[in-house]
């Protein structure tokens, strides 16, 4: 079961580093700029970030199906924000 593709907006370098350090803490390893990673709870992504635009594409492309996708972008966006608020 897979999600709509999301885009967050206003991930620049230093809030990208810092959302791949949050995000190893928990099992997902974000490595270089993009891929596809495979994490706990049967969750499957793939990323892709445009340092021009400061952008992060996120694909949900597999998950349980008792995982709702609205949950995963909200934690995803939770992350992202935190980490926007950390670099001040």
């Amino acid at each position: 079961m897979s999600c709509d593709p999301k885009t967050f907006n206003g991930v620049g370098r230093n809030v990208l580093e810092q959302l791949k350090a949050k995000l190893s803490g928990i099992g997902y390893n974000l490595e270089g700029t993009s891929g596809t990673i495979h994490g706990p709870m049967g969750i499957v992504l793939d990323y892709a970030w445009n340092e021009t635009d400061s952008t992060l594409f996120i694909h949900v492309t597999s998950k349980n199906m008792l995982l709702p996708c609205t949950k995963i972008y909200s934690e995803l966006e939770k992350a992202i924000e935190s980490c926007k608020k950390a670099e001040g």
